[in-house]
């Protein structure tokens, strides 16, 4: 199981969502995607997106203002 770290502090929608969907053309089953942001509206985005495709997802607020999305492919 790999876990990929995805840097997005400072970048506004659509960006963080596109780097989710470039990077999971990589993932196999039971790996994971760490994206760190400070735009709340990337991680509703992210959430809704990736729950429709089927992958399993968790947010975390790490900081004041910033958050830790974690994206999983479970199939």
């Amino acid at each position: 199981m790999a876990e990929y770290f995805i840097d997005a502090l400072g970048e506004m929608c659509p960006v963080p969502n596109i780097k989710i969907r470039e990077k999971l053309k990589d993932l196999e089953v039971g790996d994971a995607i760490v994206l760190e942001t400070d735009h709340s509206c990337a991680c509703t985005t992210i959430i809704n997106e990736m729950r429709r495709k089927g992958y399993k997802t968790s947010v975390k607020e790490i900081d004041n203002g910033i958050w830790q999305l974690t994206v999983r492919r479970v199939k």
